[in-house]
């Protein structure tokens, strides 16, 4: 509501509107166009202008030869004949409170509309004075590259408060000098600049107007067209670039099948004229995702939804919130279950599963308990469910969301469950067809991004439960437990500490860390010379610091590279942790924003696939500079990428403007997408240009080769800069220089960085468990961080060396990653997940 609040405008749009109308693009305003569009299009139009002047004018040239009304704040008499079938067209302005935009309710009638020119927003330079500071952020983002405005981004969410008055009236005048000497030198393809006024397309008007054309009814919703006649290329360019936010695609008058479109609008328009007697009737659909905010998130695609809190408690939490809102086949009742529902229990069987004499194992699920005072987790089913923990009695169990999960069910009788696309929200979707089978038709849904075309794309093709990812689940869940309750109990007994716990994969990982400890401790001498950037390894003890050398170039060569492939779990964790010093765990918190925010496609995958889609959003944003890459071959899942062509600062802004629905997006949500944005567009360019020097260097009688690049260009390096290190040339010939002598560790001690690329070389974890293995250690205190290096605590010492010598057999790194291999080949379908329960079964049996 900026915009509109304080400059009587707004450039966003609160949420997406139901529609099913075909979006035309007409560069002419010439009056022959128009009257091509009546020919084709026939009787029932609404035409819009932009000013009360211009729609008195086009309706002069019109009257004569068409049957044809104009609706002013003078005259609205033309409304009633337009509605009785006297009149054929209705000329009106495009404003957004206007009658023909948003009080004209006639979808029988109204079967297209003509936009006589793009309706916009338009600020004169000379009013910044007087904007709102919605406008103001707005325009400074818009321009952040301006050197002028870098101490001001930083205090843009501050400029309402009193104690920044100065600092906002500075701006303002800072803007005004910007705006008037820039009139093109802007990065921001959804507004144009024109001689003294910058221009934000209205698509709040356009979509609010277009929707008069596509109405929902019992049976469905009637198809439109909409046309929009603009001569102004910018104007076009910027109006289309911002109506693709909204998942609005244009389409050429050219291209445009005619038949078929009247056949379409004509049809719809006679099953609404049949409504009340209609028997194929939009019917409710439970849609039932992980979170909450995928939920709202998913719901705000379709409409403003009505909110209902369900099952309140006591202090008048609900269990369940669920927002409802129609589409074009279904009322859509959608909810988040919270996760996992049920969990492996701890008193029966073996660690929780019966073990049968023929072979068979029988895993016992319970309902999830959390304590909610101090976060612990458990299974146990008890009279009074009170915290073993902390004695608290406030419990969350999700039987409660299963029983209100049942009561939606029940009045939908058709649920689709769009749990996460991995054997983790399988196994989720499983549980929940099982809990609630009988009250009604139940699919899968899965959508790798939440964008409103992926959502509706998934409903319209939905599938079974894949009970191979949901077995590769139940072995992954089993092992773990099985491994962790024996070793676990082992170390309680041996270390008198029952905060230890050990785990198959946790074990390995943790050897790496303590191997690499020791030879951090052994030591090498070096000699750094400063000035070229250059070191001696094995510098000898009685050698002079001041040191003579002989620089020769072997080789001179510009080599043509690819970029780096788009990220994968592994390579994103790796660069978080090493560019923007972001742990593993918080890395894996953001990404988990940035997809149920719709931001970025799943962020758990081992590929670097790149989709269709994928390659339209690179090819859109690169323009000439893209070169399309697939990089591997179709799979279960696509690479981490962006969901739409726009960088980080134009989603802050698009944030700010209310035209994303993005909540709790902060900055560093922000540095993480714009590392992902740059990596997967670096991905799509052309090849760069690298410039790389071969150097001999003689010193004290021995010779050491130097390659490095020296210079790189390309669009490829200038997205991603990380692509390659640049290092300087060196000076040829002979050289007595200063050297700093160093003694310093064999080898640096692993980052959290180093760690995660282990674990994908060795085959060791898997994407939705590179972090959660990690996290596990630092949680036991095995392991801690200091200055973004990791070291391991003399009790993940003792601990390692224990499990190491006593059970390699179930922890060791081989074991491990054969246990890996195991699990993918029950989730491919190619090793029975009995068999697999069963070779593990006798493998714990021999320890306990």
């Amino acid at each position: 509501e900026l915009f509109r609040k304080l400059l009587n405008f707004d450039i966003g749009l609160g949420a997406s509107t139901l529609r099913n109308i075909e979006d035309i693009l007409v560069n002419s305003t010439n009056l022959e166009t128009l009257e091509e569009i009546f020919a084709k299009m026939g009787k029932g139009g609404i035409i819009y202008t932009r000013s009360q002047e211009e729609a008195k004018q086009l309706y002069e040239k019109l009257k004569e030869k068409y049957e044809i009304g104009i609706v002013t704040a003078e005259k609205k008499s033309d409304y009633k004949l337009f509605e009785s079938g006297d009149l054929d067209y209705l000329i009106g302005t495009a404003y957004y409170y206007g009658t023909l935009v948003r009080g004209l309710d006639l979808p029988e009638r109204i079967r297209f509309v003509i936009f006589y020119k793009a309706p916009t927003f338009r600020v004169k330079f000379e009013d910044v004075d007087s904007c709102g500071i919605g406008t103001i952020r707005t325009l400074a983002l818009v321009f952040r590259d301006n050197p002028k405005l870098r101490d001001f981004i930083p205090l843009l969410p501050l400029l309402d408060k009193p104690k920044y008055a100065e600092k906002l009236a500075l701006l303002r005048k800072t803007l005004k000098e910007i705006l008037k000497a820039e009139t093109t030198n802007f990065d921001a393809r959804d507004i144009c600049i024109k001689e003294d006024e910058i221009i934000f397309p209205d698509l709040r008007t356009y979509i609010q107007g277009s929707g008069r054309t596509s109405r929902l009814f019992a049976g469905g919703i009637t198809k439109g067209a909409s046309f929009l006649l603009e001569d102004d290329r910018s104007v076009l360019n910027a109006f289309v670039e911002r109506a693709s936010y909204y998942d609005i695609e244009f389409k050429p008058l050219a291209e445009v099948d005619f038949p078929k479109l009247l056949k379409e609008i004509d049809e719809t328009r006679r099953k609404f004229a049949k409504r009340f007697e209609a028997k194929d009737l939009i019917k409710p659909l439970l849609f039932i995702v992980e979170s909450p905010t995928k939920a709202k998130q998913i719901s705000y695609f379709f409409g403003q939804p009505s909110v209902k809190l369900l099952s309140l408690d006591d202090n008048g939490n609900p269990d369940l919130i669920a927002y409802e809102v129609p589409t074009s086949k279904h009322i859509l009742l959608v909810t988040a279950c919270l996760g996992h529902v049920t969990d492996l229990i701890t008193n029966l069987g073996f660690h929780g599963v019966l073990t049968k004499e023929n072979g068979k194992f029988v895993p016992i699920y319970a309902s999830i308990k959390r304590c909610k005072s101090c976060g612990y987790q458990f299974t146990e089913e008890k009279p009074q469910l009170k915290c073993v923990k902390c004695g608290s009695t406030d419990i969350d169990d999700s039987k409660r969301r299963i029983e209100t999960l049942r009561s939606l069910a029940s009045q939908t009788e058709f649920i689709v469950i769009g749990t996460d696309p991995d054997s983790e929200g399988e196994k989720i979707a499983w549980d929940l067809k099982n809990l609630l089978s009988g009250y009604g038709e139940i699919k899968r849904a899965e959508f790798h991004e939440v964008t409103r075309r992926a959502v509706t794309e998934a409903l319209d093709n939905l599938r079974d439960i894949n009970e191979n990812l949901v077995k590769a689940q139940i072995v992954r869940r089993v092992e773990d437990r099985w491994i962790g309750f024996v070793l676990s109990q082992k170390l309680w007994k041996v270390f008198n500490d029952k905060n230890l716990s050990a785990g198959r994969a946790q074990t390995p990982v943790l050897g790496w860390i303590i191997s690499q400890a020791k030879e951090h401790k052994k030591k090498r001498r070096i000699a750094y010379i400063k000035d070229l950037d250059l070191t001696i390894e094995d510098f000898p003890a009685n050698a002079s610091t001041l040191v003579k050398l002989k620089i020769s170039l072997l080789k001179e060569k510009t080599e043509e590279k690819q970029p780096l492939p788009p990220y994968t779990t592994n390579s994103l964790l790796r660069d978080a942790n090493k560019i923007l010093k972001i742990s593993v765990k918080e890395c894996m918190e953001l990404a988990q924003d940035l997809f149920e925010t719709g931001l970025i496609t799943y962020h758990r995958t081992d590929s670097t696939h790149v989709s269709d889609m994928g390659l339209r959003i690179a090819k859109n944003y690169l323009g000439s500079d893209f070169s399309a890459r697939k990089w591997e071959s179709e799979g279960a899942h696509e690479c981490i990428r962006p969901t739409r062509a726009l960088d980080s600062i134009q989603i802050q802004r698009l944030i700010q403007e209310g035209v994303i629905f993005a909540e709790n997006i902060r900055n560093r949500h922000l540095a993480l997408y714009d590392l992902i944005f740059r990596r997967f567009m670096a991905s799509q360019c052309k090849p760069y240009l690298a410039k790389v020097n071969l150097y001999e260097i003689t010193f004290n009688g021995k010779k050491i080769l130097d390659e490095r690049v020296i210079d790189a260009s390309g669009r490829a390096i200038r997205l991603y800069k990380w692509t390659t290190q640049l290092r300087k040339p060196l000076p040829l010939g002979y050289h007595e220089v200063n050297a700093e002598v160093r003694v310093i560790p064999k080898v640096p001690l692993f980052s959290q960085s180093d760690v995660i690329a282990m674990m994908k070389e060795k085959g060791i974890g898997r994407p939705s468990t590179y972090a959660t293995i990690l996290d596990k250690l630092f949680l036991r205190r095995y392991i801690f961080e200091k200055r973004s290096k990791i070291i391991p605590t003399s009790r993940g010492v003792k601990i390692y060396n224990y499990l190491s010598n006593k059970y390699s057999s179930l922890v060791s790194e081989e074991r491990t990653r054969l246990l890996e291999e195991k699990m993918d080949a029950v989730e491919r379908g190619e090793m029975p997940y009995l068999k697999a329960l069963a070779e593990l079964y006798e493998e714990i049996k021999g320890i306990t």
